[in-house]
């Protein structure tokens, strides 16, 4: 199990051991996914999502309770792999990327919720914090399917979600997430938390706190 636990700190840290002159690689390829798959399957991956989960609900709630009459407050939210699990679809690619199977896979609308995740939902809707997901799914092939989901599994009741659209032209998914948070604050919003997988998720600030989740299956800049 703690080997399983190092993974969900950062599954490629060790990947080259320099020996001599040359690189030689550390773990092959398919040690790391039967690696990645333990950790999935051990429990040890939901149960740090949980821990995660619980800080963001106690924040959510704290600040909730002392909110002034004029503010309007949201937690913005990404989807994959924070509120929606592709783990089925990733297993069944075995970790692979194919954009074509991917769109399918987002058109089925599959995706079980993240429970813990779910539950930080519910908090901010309970206690009339707004939720905005910003997601780096894109228009328009995959709208439909993501809605769909959404309220398949209980999130519908948000504000609205952003997807990747034409007019996103930043070079990161980092960047783009950080001007649209910037654009939420410029329409009146006070994003109290931003929670997500990836640490483009959440960088650049604009957010009171952050909520990073663990990923061991993929990273995006």
């Amino acid at each position: 199990m703690n080997n399983v636990r190092k993974l969900g700190v950062g599954l490629m840290v060790g990947w080259v051991a320099m020996v001599g002159a040359r690189a030689e690689p550390d773990l092959n390829l398919s040690e790391a996914k039967e690696m990645a798959r333990a950790y999935h399957d051990s429990g040890a991956y939901l149960e740090e999502i949980e821990q995660v989960a619980g800080w963001a609900i106690g924040w959510i709630e704290a600040r909730a309770e002392r909110r002034t009459a004029d503010e309007r407050l949201v937690v913005v939210m990404d989807v994959d792999e924070t509120v929606l699990s592709n783990y089925p679809h990733m297993d069944e690619q075995d970790f692979g990327y194919v954009p074509a199977a991917w769109v399918k896979w987002v058109e089925r609308s599959a995706a079980p919720a993240i429970e813990p995740m779910q539950r930080v939902f519910e908090t901010a809707r309970h206690h009339d914090v707004a939720v905005i997901f910003l997601t780096g799914r894109a228009e328009p092939e995959e709208v439909t399917g993501t809605i769909k989901n959404l309220q398949q599994v209980g999130m519908g009741d948000y504000e609205r979600i952003i997807f990747k659209g034409p007019t996103d032209t930043a070079p990161t998914a980092a960047e783009r997430k950080r001007l649209r948070r910037i654009q939420l604050e410029q329409e009146g919003w006070t994003i109290i938390a931003s929670l997500g997988d990836q640490g483009s998720d959440l960088a650049g600030g604009h957010a009171e706190r952050i909520f990073k989740l663990p990923n061991p299956f993929y990273k995006v800049p």
